[in-house]
C-alpha cells in the first residue's frame, strides 16, 4: 500500500514538473510575441510619422511643430520598449537619433540651420536606459562604438542638408541590412555628394570628420566609396572636402527657393554660380581655391580725445592710408595659407584740407608713402562641427625704415614693430537674409630694438549685422572697439561704428566694397572718420 502511494506521488511530482515547464515555455513565448508586436507597433508608428513628415528627403518643420504631441508621444514609445534582438536594437537606435533630431528642430522652428541652437549635438534630451542622452551621446557612445558599421553615417541625419537625405520609412530590423546598404549607394552614387572630375574627388566632410569609420577596413576613403558605387573613382585620383552645409532640411525653405531640385545638400552644384556672401571671412577655401582681396582704409582727422574722454581740437588734418592686399590658397577645407603685403602712406596737412590729398603719394616732411610690412600667414579651422568658427594668424614683417619718425624728421607711418595679428571669426546667420558675424583679433607689436616695453598689445573687437537684398547685394552695419593696453591696463581705446555695402560684379568671382564709419568715443586717441574701398578676386 506504502509502494503504491509512493508511486502514484512520484507520477504527481512528474506530471507538476511538465505542467510548469509548460506554463514557463508559454510565458517566455507570449513575452517575446509580446516584445516582436511592440517592435512592430513601434516600426509602423514610425513610419506612418515619417511618411506624413518627409518629402523628397526633407522634413516638413512646420506640420511637425503643428501636431508636436504626436511625436512626443512616438518618442515615448521609444523610450518605454526594452530591445533584446540586437538588429532590432540597432534598427531602433537609428530611429530614435532621426525622431529625437526632428524634435528638437521643430521645438525651435522656424529656424534656418541646427547650428542656431546652443548646444544642438550636446543637449540631454533623450531618455535611454534610465539615463538622459545627447545626439552625440547616441551616435559616438552607443551607435557607432557598439555597431561599428560605416553605413551608419549615412542613415543617421543630423538635420541640415549636409547630412545624406532622411528617408520617408522607418528602418526595419526584418531588412535594415538591405535598407542601410540602399542608403548608402544613394549617397555614394549622388554627383552632389560624390563630385568626381578628371583632376580629383571632393567629398563630405562627414568622410573627414569620422575619417577612422570608413579606414578600418579600407586602404583609403576611396577605396570604401568605390565598394558602394555604380563607376568606380581611380584611387590615384587626389581627394578633398567641400565644406558641409549646415541649412536646416526644411522642406519649405528649400522648395521656396528653388525652382528645380528640391533636395541640394551642397548647395554647390556644378552649374550653379555661387555668391561671395557665402564666403565669409570664417569659411575657408578647399584645394585648389584661392583669393585675393585689395582693401584700402583711409583714416583721417581734425580732433581726438583726451584722457578724460573729452573731444579736443587739433591744429591740422592727418590722414593715414592703408592698403592691406591678402592672398590665400586652399590647401584643405581645414587649413588655408597665404601672404600679406601692406603699403602705407600719411600726410598732416591744414586743417582745410582734403583727405583725398593723401593720394598724391608724397614724399617730404609732410608726407611719406612706403611699403610698411610683408609677412605669412595661415588660416583653420579648430573645430570639425563649427565650420563657421575659424581663426587666422598673420605675421607682418616691417620694411621700411623708421616708420615712426623718430630719426627721419618725416611723419609717423607705422609702428617699427613686428606685428602678429591673430583674428577669430565666427558668423551666425539669422533666418534666409541676416547674418551676424563676429570679430576678436588681438594684435602682439614687438618691437625691432631691445626697449624697456619691447611688447604692447591691441584686441580690437568688432560685430557685423549683414542683409542680403539679393544674392549679389550687400549691405550691412558695423560696430567696433578697439583697446590699448599699456602697463597698468588700457592705455587708449576708441569705439567707432559705420555703414558699408558689396556688391558682385561677376557673381561668385567679383566683389567691391565700399564703407564709411565714425570714432564716436575714446581715450587718448583720435576722433576722426574712415572711408573705405575694397576689391576680392575668387578663383574656385
Amino acid at each position: 500500500m506504502i509502494e503504491n502511494t509512493n508511486i502514484i506521488f512520484e507520477e504527481n511530482n512528474k506530471n507538476m514538473l511538465k505542467l510548469k515547464i509548460y506554463f514557463l515555455a508559454a510565458f517566455l513565448f507570449s513575452i517575446k510575441a509580446t516584445s516582436a508586436q511592440s517592435i512592430d507597433h513601434l516600426t509602423t508608428k514610425t513610419d506612418e510619422f515619417l511618411k506624413k513628415s518627409v518629402k523628397s528627403g526633407l522634413v516638413d518643420y512646420s506640420l511637425v511643430k503643428n501636431n508636436i504631441s504626436e511625436l512626443n508621444e512616438l518618442l515615448n514609445l521609444y523610450q518605454q520598449i526594452k530591445l533584446e534582438d540586437n538588429n532590432e536594437r540597432k534598427a531602433m537606435l537609428i530611429n530614435y537619433y532621426n525622431l529625437g533630431t526632428i524634435k528638437l528642430l521643430a521645438d525651435n522652428y522656424p529656424i534656418s540651420s541646427p547650428q542656431e541652437i546652443t548646444g544642438f549635438f550636446d543637449k540631454n534630451i533623450l531618455a535611454y536606459k534610465g539615463d538622459k542622452l545627447s545626439l552625440n551621446d547616441l551616435e559616438n557612445k552607443i551607435i557607432r562604438k557598439e555597431y561599428n558599421d560605416p553605413r551608419v553615417h549615412f542613415v543617421l541625419v543630423c538635420g541640415a542638408l549636409g547630412c545624406p537625405p532622411i528617408t520617408d520609412f522607418a528602418y526595419d530590423a526584418n531588412k535594415l541590412d538591405e535598407q542601410m546598404t540602399q542608403q548608402t549607394k544613394l549617397a555614394l552614387n549622388n554627383a552632389e555628394f560624390i563630385r568626381v572630375d578628371a583632376k580629383r574627388v571632393l567629398v563630405s566632410e562627414i568622410f573627414k570628420w569620422y575619417k577612422e569609420d570608413f579606414l578600418k577596413e579600407n586602404k583609403s576613403i576611396i577605396q570604401f566609396i568605390n565598394k558602394y558605387k555604380n563607376t568606380p573613382i581611380d584611387e590615384k585620383s587626389s581627394m578633398d572636402y567641400y565644406t558641409y552645409s549646415w541649412r536646416i532640411n526644411d522642406i519649405k525653405s528649400v522648395v521656396n527657393e528653388s525652382d528645380t531640385q528640391p533636395y541640394d545638400p551642397s548647395e554647390q552644384t556644378a552649374n550653379k554660380k555661387l555668391s561671395t556672401q557665402e564666403f565669409t571671412p570664417s569659411v575657408l577655401y578647399s584645394k585648389g581655391q584661392w583669393e585675393y582681396k585689395h582693401f584700402n582704409n583711409l583714416y583721417s582727422q581734425t580732433e581726438g580725445f583726451d584722457n578724460e574722454g573729452n573731444k579736443v581740437k587739433y591744429n591740422n588734418r592727418g590722414t593715414y592710408l592703408s592698403s592691406i592686399n591678402q592672398v590665400l590658397f586652399g590647401i584643405n577645407s581645414r587649413f588655408n595659407v597665404g601672404f600679406d603685403f601692406w603699403i602705407k602712406s600719411v600726410r598732416i596737412d591744414n586743417i582745410n584740407s582734403s583727405p583725398l590729398s593723401t593720394l598724391l603719394f608724397q614724399n617730404n616732411t609732410n608726407a611719406r608713402t612706403a611699403l610698411s610690412g610683408i609677412g605669412p600667414k595661415v588660416k583653420f579651422q579648430p573645430f570639425k562641427h563649427l565650420s563657421r568658427l575659424s581663426i587666422q594668424s598673420t605675421f607682418l614683417i616691417p620694411t621700411a625704415k623708421d616708420q615712426e619718425g623718430l630719426s627721419n624728421g618725416r611723419p609717423f607711418l607705422s609702428q617699427d614693430s613686428y606685428i602678429s595679428i591673430t583674428q577669430v571669426f565666427y558668423d551666425q546667420p539669422i533666418g534666409k537674409k541676416i547674418q551676424l558675424f563676429f570679430s576678436l583679433s588681438p594684435w602682439v607689436y614687438i618691437k625691432k630694438k631691445s626697449v624697456a616695453n619691447r611688447t604692447s598689445l591691441s584686441s580690437p573687437l568688432d560685430i557685423f549685422v549683414s542683409y542680403f537684398p539679393t544674392d549679389r547685394f550687400t549691405l550691412y552695419a558695423q560696430q567696433g572697439y578697439w583697446p590699448n593696453y599699456g602697463e597698468n591696463g588700457i592705455a587708449s581705446w576708441f569705439s567707432q561704428q559705420g555703414l558699408g555695402t558689396k556688391y558682385q560684379i561677376i557673381k561668385g568671382k567679383l566683389e567691391i566694397e565700399s564703407s564709411y564709419t565714425k570714432f564716436t568715443m575714446g581715450r587718448n586717441q583720435g576722433a576722426g572718420s574712415t572711408y573705405n574701398f575694397g576689391l576680392r578676386f575668387i578663383h574656385l
